[in-house]
């Protein structure tokens, strides 16, 4: 049997997938140490070009394959690195579809052309290769049957059974959970294993430590003083005038009267930069640190609340509240459809519910979301809590056609598309602060006062800008306001401190040293 396999075939298309891991590895600038991690790093190419030789009989067609996909995972990987500040994670490869249904979103770097392009020359490349080699011994399917049940079951006991003992196993490399300097120490293959093992062994246990108090609370013993409770996740959003004197110090009068006659503002630290959306928006509804949820925190909304998970909106439910989440995108991304009923929501409200609404570079616009928040405040009286996910200021910002930037920052040297794009987002700014001037006066009309907590998710990803100016603070921005008031208290808090503070403004003044601790306790 083994006189009719051609070696030198074998030999040469194993050389050539062992070359794309290397090529990987460079990329990820990884250092070569002998541990286990090095074997599970190598695990994924070599499991690729196994069954694509054994399916094919073609190792060497198998070889190029396997260089190419590990290739185009590098390049990926430090695309990734350098627009967003981190390397590719296990969640990223299951979000991987939203590329083809949003690839507007998922990928508005890359020039879509150059990518269309360059992926019908790669499989017009893979079908000539193909029909040129001849197969390198006598093809027949039970070599990859067998193969491929190895690695079902494989990843049956790894991801089933064995799960938690796998997890457990891996936590002995001792991994940061930086992914940069995992990638470094370890590999980016081998992280890319390691944190989705580790995520899904630790999963339940998390799980448990972080259900929610479905009890509803007799009206007699209630905390929270009946108030229409608006909080606002505003889509990239900071506030822009801290980049450069330059930049109009009107930029934002509502945000500013806000914050001289509220409740409190200050920076927001958040847990992503450019993107992860869900990152910070699960870290304000919670309360819960990154630490609470391991390694699942790169995405909470993949798996980590396939169950109940306390959350303000659950908290205010207790309280008598009827809770809404409002976002004017697909319902579906990210799959929020499903995870809002978790976080305690009674109403989900998409795109769906702004049929003729006024759009924004694509997107519904902030003052259309506004208005539908202010409206729900109307017809639901004190007792409601909405929670809005605006889609406006998401890049990429692109320019009007003839369009030239404005004089914004004196002295900046950037490409000519970059420095319209930022001119773009700073008058996209004014749409939020517009969004701002709606919900106040909403707030404030109506006959019980209410109370709006309103900060960005993360900073745009304005990466080569930040870097001339020298703006290294990425930190977001925050403001908690109600009407009737004529000082506001500066504080600088964390994102999963937001929930907290909200409930901390709502109780009751003779209920509110007594249950503050309590209501406002969150896992670390």
């Amino acid at each position: 049997m083994f006189d009719m396999i051609n070696w030198h075939s074998l030999m040469a298309g194993a050389v050539l997938a062992f070359a794309g891991w290397v090529v990987l590895r460079i990329a990820c600038g990884a250092v070569l140490r002998w541990s286990m991690a090095l074997f599970l790093d190598l695990a994924l190419p070599a499991t690729c070009f196994a069954l694509l030789a054994a399916a094919t009989a073609r190792p060497v067609f198998a070889g190029v394959i396997t260089l190419a996909l590990t290739v185009g995972y590098a390049y990926a990987d430090r695309a990734k690195l350098k627009v967003l500040a981190e390397p590719v994670v296990f969640t990223d490869v299951f979000q991987a579809f939203d590329i083809f249904r949003h690839p507007r979103l998922a990928l508005p770097f890359p020039h879509k052309g150059r990518v269309l392009t360059a992926a019908t020359a790669v499989i017009g490349i893979f079908v000539l290769l193909f029909r040129l080699e001849t197969a390198a011994w006598r093809l027949s399917p039970w070599p990859a049957l067998i193969l491929l049940s190895l690695v079902f079951l494989a990843a049956w006991a790894v991801g089933g059974r064995f799960n938690v003992r796998a997890a457990k196993s891996l936590r002995h490399l001792r991994l940061s959970g930086n992914p940069v300097r995992d990638a470094a120490s370890f590999g980016p293959l081998a992280i890319l294993l390691a944190y989705g093992i580790i995520a899904r062994g630790e999963r339940k246990v998390r799980q448990a430590a972080a259900l929610p108090v479905f009890q509803p609370t007799p009206p007699h013993s209630r905390q929270v003083a009946a108030q229409p409770i608006v909080v606002v996740q505003c889509e990239s959003f900071f506030d822009a005038r801290r980049m450069h004197a330059a930049i109009n110090p009107e930029l934002l009068p509502t945000f500013d009267r806000c914050k001289r006659s509220g409740v409190q503002w200050g920076r927001i630290e958040v847990p992503c930069w450019g993107a992860n959306t869900v990152r910070t928006e699960f870290a304000v509804l919670t309360g819960l640190a990154e630490a609470a949820i391991g390694f699942d925190r790169f995405n909470p909304y993949h798996r980590f609340i396939s169950v109940p998970v306390t959350s303000l909106a659950w908290r205010l439910r207790a309280e008598g509240y009827r809770t809404y989440c409002l976002h004017p995108f697909d319902r579906t991304f990210y799959g929020r459809d499903q995870v809002m009923p978790n976080l305690g929501f009674d109403v989900f409200l998409g795109e769906e519910a702004f049929v003729g609404a006024q759009r924004i570079n694509g997107y519904i616009s902030d003052v259309e979301a506004a208005r539908m928040a202010a409206r729900i405040v109307e017809e639901e009286g004190p007792n409601v809590f909405v929670f809005v996910i605006t889609m406006e200021n998401h890049g990429p910002w692109p320019a009007l056609p003839g369009e030239a930037p404005a004089s914004l920052l004196p002295g900046l040297t950037l490409p000519q598309e970059e420095k319209l794009a930022l001119t773009r987002y700073l008058q996209s700014l004014q749409s939020a602060d517009q969004m701002l001037e709606v919900l106040t006066e909403a707030l404030g009309a109506n006959h019980t006062p209410g109370l709006l907590a309103f900060y960005g998710d993360h900073l745009p990803a304005f990466s080569s800008a930040f870097k001339q100016l020298g703006f290294s603070d990425l930190r977001s921005d925050y403001l908690m306001w109600r009407p009737g008031l004529n000082k506001s208290l500066h504080r600088d808090i964390r994102a999963q401190d937001l929930a907290g503070a909200v409930l901390g403004a709502l109780l009751t003044p003779d209920k509110l040293s007594a249950r503050f601790d309590e209501l406002t306790r969150v896992a670390r």
